[in-house]
């Protein structure tokens, strides 16, 4: 008896593996469409077009772009979460819309359970930016003036809930001072907002390429330093245990066959290493995520999801 038990696992088990090792190997047949959650323009979309170009030329099926903008990226990243999990629809998230927006949006059409994550493709740290005549060259200088005058040093984001602003908080919790947030509607206002002086810094990641220009000036970044700015330092180099990136990666609907999400995952894994894809996102400010499979790109996001989550409960924020 137990021996026909265990021949029937096993034939119950290969009856299993059959379907997948068939999806794996003809997978795709036909067009993938890669939906943006934002408009054309943005880091989201370049990255998604720069990836979706290369893997049509690999997998000999067309990726096509499908721009949903809307609700901060939640109406995109939501029309992805109802698409079939077959693998032939897929989407673009990042920390903004896969762990804060969560807590941001009072009426969340999905979450992210909802997705299976296929690879994390970029990084980037947000940059830390004053302007070009002011006297705070790096973090230990705005943390000094902060704590000799508590309350008076400003800095902008591109508004309330923003990876910006919740950067700051993070830098306000580790570092123990106080400095008030200013939200301004989207980068380009707090760029101006700075520029005009009324406000003492921004953490924006529209800040890199007027930093890079010498416009403004770049004191620090919140993750790894950057290729395009080198000689600035990232946060942690002062504040130790600081870490606070954004990340750019696939997901596809919860439920999408195993076999075609290792599949992708190798080859955005694959197109990550190309040179000129590291090229093209280190012009971006943006660092290419050329290591990780589905299941630490898991890990990723629940990290990130606890330390989003902690970072709001500590700075008591509320978004209604």
């Amino acid at each position: 008896m137990n021996k026909f038990l265990a021949l029937i696992r096993g034939v119950l088990l290969v009856s299993c593996m059959v379907p997948a090792i068939g999806v794996a190997q003809t997978y795709p047949e036909r067009p993938i469409t890669l939906i943006v959650p934002q408009p054309p323009g943005g880091n989201n979309d370049i990255v998604a077009r720069t990836f979706g170009q290369k893997l049509a030329d690999r997998i000999g099926q067309p990726v096509v772009i499908d721009n949903r903008p809307g609700a901060g990226g939640t109406l995109g990243t939501g029309i992805a979460a109802r698409s079939a999990n077959d693998g032939y629809t897929i989407v673009i998230g990042d920390v903004g819309t896969m762990v804060i927006a969560k807590h941001t949006q009072p009426k969340m059409p999905y979450s992210v359970n909802d997705f299976s994550p296929i690879a994390a493709v970029a990084t980037v740290s947000i940059v830390v930016a004053t302007q070009a005549d002011s006297p705070y060259d790096n973090i230990q200088d705005v943390i000094t003036a902060a704590k000799a005058q508590p309350g008076k040093l400003t800095s902008g984001s591109g508004g309330i809930g923003s990876t910006g602003h919740l950067a700051l908080e993070l830098i306000r919790s580790m570092a123990g001072v106080d400095i008030l947030h200013v939200p301004f509607k989207g980068g380009a206002q707090a760029i101006t907002g700075l520029i005009g002086r009324q406000t003492d810094l921004m953490i924006d990641g529209a800040a890199l390429a007027l930093a890079k220009s010498g416009k403004i000036k770049a004191i620090a970044v919140t993750g790894p330093r950057l290729a395009t700015l080198p000689d600035v330092p990232g946060i942690g180099e002062t504040i130790k245990g600081f870490n606070f990136v954004n990340w750019f990666g696939f997901f596809a609907p919860a439920g999408t066959p195993e076999p075609v999400i290792e599949k992708l995952n190798q080859e955005f894994r694959a197109i990550a290493n190309m040179p000129e894809i590291r090229e093209r996102l280190t012009n971006l400010g943006l660092n290419a995520e050329r290591r990780g499979t589905p299941q630490q790109f898991v890990e990723v996001v629940s990290q990130d999801t606890e330390k989003i989550a902690r970072i709001i409960k500590d700075a008591n924020l509320k978004f209604n």
